[in-house]
C-alpha cells in the first residue's frame, strides 16, 4: 500500500516537474525570440537611421551644390558688370586725355599757323585743320586716313610732327595701341625736338597700360613725373599711376 502511494507521489512530483521544464524551455523559447525580434527591430531602426541620414547628406549637398552656382553666377554678374564699367571709365579718360592734350597744343598750333609763310605749307596747315576738326568731333577712322594723306603729301610740312602724333592718336581712340605706340616712338626718335615729345612720351605710357606691360607703363609714367614737373603731361601721369595702383590692389 505504501509503495502505491510512493509511486503515486513519485509520478505526480515527476509530471509536475516535466511541466516546470517545458514551462521552463517555453519561457526560454519565448524570451529567444523576442531578443531575435529586438535585434531586427534595431537593425531594421539602423538602417532607417542610415537611410536619413544619407537622405540629409543628400539635402546638404544639393543646398551647397545650389549656393556654390548661385556664388558662381552672382561672381560672373559682377565681373562683366566691372569690365562693362571699366571699359566706359577707359573711354571717357581717353576722350579727357585728348580734350586736355589738345587744349595745351592749341596755342602751339596756332603758333605754327601763324608762322607760316611758304604757299605749300599754307595747303598743308588747311588739310592738317580739317584732319584736326575730325579728330575733335570723334571721326576717328576718317580723322587718320586725312592725317595718313597728309603725311604722304607733305612730308616738309612744319605741322608734320603734329599730324603724326594726332594720326598715333586716332589710333588709340580705336583701342589700336600696339600701332600707336609705335607711332608715338617713332615721334620720339624722328623729331627729338618737337614740341609733341612730352605728350608723346606720355602717350607711349599709356599705351604700355593698355597693353599690359605695367611695369614699363609705370617707369615712363615716372619718367614724364621727373622730366616735365608741374605741367599737364605731369598731372596726367600721376593721375594714371594712382589708376595703376588702385587697379591692381
Amino acid at each position: 500500500m505504501l509503495d502505491k502511494s510512493v509511486r503515486l507521489i513519485l509520478a505526480i512530483v515527476f509530471s509536475i516537474f516535466l511541466s516546470g521544464c517545458s514551462a521552463f524551455e517555453k519561457s526560454l523559447l519565448f524570451q529567444k525570440n523576442m531578443i531575435n525580434e529586438n535585434q531586427e527591430t534595431q537593425k531594421i531602426e539602423k538602417r532607417e537611421l542610415q537611410t536619413d541620414q544619407l537622405e540629409a547628406l543628400r539635402e546638404i549637398e544639393r543646398k551647397l551644390e545650389n549656393i556654390t552656382l548661385n556664388i558662381t553666377k552672382l561672381s560672373n554678374e559682377n565681373t562683366k558688370t566691372f569690365e562693362k564699367i571699366s571699359l566706359k571709365v577707359k573711354n571717357l579718360e581717353s576722350k579727357i586725355t585728348s580734350l586736355q592734350i589738345a587744349s595745351v597744343n592749341k596755342e602751339e598750333t596756332n603758333k605754327k599757323i601763324f608762322s607760316q609763310t611758304n604757299s605749300t605749307n599754307q595747303l598743308g596747315r588747311e588739310d592738317y585743320q580739317k584732319a584736326f576738326e575730325l579728330l575733335k568731333e570723334g571721326n576717328y577712322e576718317t580723322a587718320m586716313n586725312s592725317f595718313i594723306s597728309f603725311i604722304e603729301v607733305y612730308e616738309e610740312s612744319e605741322f608734320i610732327d603734329d599730324a603724326k602724333y594726332w594720326l598715333a592718336e586716332t589710333y588709340y581712340a580705336q583701342r589700336a595701341y600696339d600701332k600707336a605706340l609705335e607711332e608715338f616712338e617713332g615721334i620720339r626718335i624722328q623729331f627729338p625736338d618737337s614740341g609733341k615729345i612730352p605728350e608723346t612720351i606720355l602717350k607711349s605710357g599709356f599705351c604700355y597700360v593698355e597693353l599690359g606691360d605695367l611695369e614699363q607703363a609705370k617707369k615712363i609714367l615716372n619718367l614724364v613725373i621727373n622730366k616735365y614737373p608741374n605741367t599737364s603731361v605731369s598731372r596726367l601721369a600721376v593721375q594714371k599711376l594712382k589708376t595703376i595702383n588702385t587697379t591692381a590692389q
